[in-house]
């Protein structure tokens, strides 16, 4: 009765990877004119930088998972492929989570202290989660029978460790999440702003999402078989990609329309 269970596991997160590319190429086209009204034609800063990285790197990560799920590759060693995967997969996210830093360090009026905090915070976490992940997968991993014929390094499953990763994720959205809520109710509590509210309404939205989807990965980690770890692999990286980009456009369209000395935002918006 384990045979069939793990297939199901396995034909279930590919379904899920593959539906998850099918999203994002539908969300691009659905944003693609506000890409070209919002960031086309404009100096090239940090924000416009890490957009970039994450609108279009999520292309190539959500491909090449979706790839390997639908790839035949029993005989093939897959361990640079899967390194290469991951380490897209990082920086997609990675440049998403760089998108919010800045949008809390312009919510806090750019506060250069605040945002040097941030940056190394967030370099700790990511170091911390890799290498804990990788530690953590070489001790529970079984060991090696020499007597056992060779198996493949390609089958779509993830390690129980890899819920680490979202923890850390977890951990620093809260963080972020708590200063935009502190900053909001400390200096902004008497402005009626439609910058100042959309900044902090999209903001909390989109961590709520990030954080909701990073817990969901967590649990399903934990108590459901391995073979549905990759489940949510894609539609996370997805979630961060679209919300991102949301994100940049929001502000952009906002920043148009209200007075800049209610609540500077040309750190974060190109122009």
């Amino acid at each position: 009765m384990v045979a069939p269970i793990v297939n199901t596991g396995i034909q279930t997160a590919k379904y899920c990877n593959v539906a998850g590319l099918g999203v994002l190429i539908f969300d691009y086209f659905l944003t693609l004119r506000a890409e070209v009204q919002w960031t086309w034609n404009r100096r090239w800063n940090a924000s416009r930088v890490l957009f970039v990285i994450s609108r279009y790197m999520a292309f190539v990560a959500a491909g090449m998972t979706s790839y390997a799920a639908i790839a035949t590759r029993a005989n093939e060693n897959c361990s640079r492929f899967n390194q290469a995967s991951n380490a897209i997969h990082i920086i997609t996210i990675v440049a998403s989570e760089g998108l919010l830093i800045i949008r809390t360090y312009a919510f806090w009026r750019r506060n250069k202290k605040l945002l040097a905090v941030l940056l190394v915070l967030a370099a700790i976490a990511i170091a911390c989660a890799v290498s804990i992940t990788d530690v953590v997968s070489n001790l529970t991993a079984a060991p090696a029978d020499p007597s056992a014929p060779p198996t493949s390094n390609c089958t779509f499953e993830a390690s129980r460790s890899s819920a680490i990763q979202y923890g850390f994720l977890v951990a620093f959205e809260l963080l972020l999440m708590s200063l935009t809520v502190f900053k909001r109710y400390q200096d902004y509590r008497d402005y009626d702003s439609r910058l100042v509210r959309t900044v902090f309404q999209g903001g909390v939205r989109y961590m709520t999402a990030i954080i909701f989807v990073s817990v969901a990965n967590i649990l399903i980690t934990y108590l459901v078989p391995v073979s549905y770890d990759e489940m949510m692999d894609v539609p996370q990286l997805v979630l961060h990609s679209m919300l991102a980009s949301r994100v940049l456009f929001n502000l952009h369209e906002k920043d148009q329309e209200v007075d800049e000395t209610t609540l500077q935002m040309t750190t974060y918006c190109p122009t």
